[in-house]
């Protein structure tokens, strides 16, 4: 926590974001492993569940971009 007070809005918000997608696949990778899936579907969960987290951050970023001519 005393590093996130050291850096900046703009970089704290990407270090949470990527805290968050590496949370994201591991706990994917975990539920895939509690299910006994194998090597190849576990693959894939974990690829389908990065993809789509970083398709949300992209339409999010755009969402959240301050319009032209607003301050």
């Amino acid at each position: 926590m005393g590093l996130m007070i050291l850096i900046g809005d703009d970089a704290r918000e990407s270090v949470m974001l990527w805290v968050f997608l590496v949370a994201a696949v591991l706990l994917t990778l975990w539920e895939c492993r509690e299910r006994g899936y194998r090597l190849k579907v576990t693959l894939w969960w974990i690829s389908f569940v990065a993809i789509t987290h970083v398709i949300g951050y992209v339409v999010l970023r755009f969402v959240r971009a301050p319009r032209k001519g607003s301050k």
